[in-house]
């Protein structure tokens, strides 16, 4: 089953790009969730998104926690990617995230500054929401890093698939991760979140979140 998301602007010229699993394809600007459960769910989506994009040759960046980071270089050199080569290329960033959601946006904003400079169109963003539980940031300030995302996605050359496991966090987060996402991962299909609010209220909405 093919899903087409549609542009992130009216610009109909949009980027667009597989995304690796089914026959998904999405546009630069798309902000998308992924909701999970155990190590198998996750690289069934994270994966294949990340080694499509380094055979593409794209810009990659994924935040999480190092763990989760050795994990997925494992992955990939079951795929038969050269993953020292790419990170030593710099085509593959592996970050740990920072401590404020302003110290995020100024990293995201640094790597796509670095990717337009060297020639690539876009960044291939990905995150697990984990990292937050391993690093200095609170659980409330990633998700007003998720909101101002979501806020910035159309101004930024870059296409973002977050994850989130179920079993880590709790339902109230959750909804919170949901509703700052406008599309989801469903199976082998990308498609509208129901549950999507503007970023400005869902700002609002966390400015009391501790």
């Amino acid at each position: 089953m093919t899903s087409h998301t549609p542009p992130h602007s009216a610009d109909t010229e949009a980027t667009t790009a597989p995304l690796g699993f089914g026959n998904v394809t999405a546009s630069v600007g798309d902000h998308i969730a992924h909701f999970y459960k155990g190590a198998d769910q996750r690289f069934s989506v994270l994966g294949p998104y990340i080694a499509t994009g380094l055979q593409r040759g794209d810009q990659c960046a994924f935040i999480s926690s190092p763990d989760v980071a050795e994990q997925l270089r494992a992955w990939l050199r079951d795929a038969g990617i050269d993953v020292d080569a790419a990170c030593a290329s710099g085509q593959l960033i592996l970050h740990p995230g920072e401590a404020t959601e302003d110290d995020m946006r100024v990293l995201a904003e640094r790597i796509e500054a670095e990717a337009l400079d060297t020639g690539h169109p876009f960044v291939r963003w990905a995150g697990d929401g984990g990292w937050a539980l391993e690093s200095e940031i609170s659980v409330c300030e990633m998700l007003r890093w998720e909101a101002l995302y979501d806020q910035c996605s159309t101004d930024w050359e870059m296409l973002a698939l977050c994850q989130f496991d179920l079993t880590v966090f709790s339902g109230e987060v959750v909804m919170d991760a949901l509703r700052s996402h406008p599309l989801c991962v469903m199976g082998k299909v990308v498609v509208p979140n129901p549950f999507h609010m503007a970023p400005e209220e869902l700002l609002d909405a966390l400015s009391e979140c501790d």
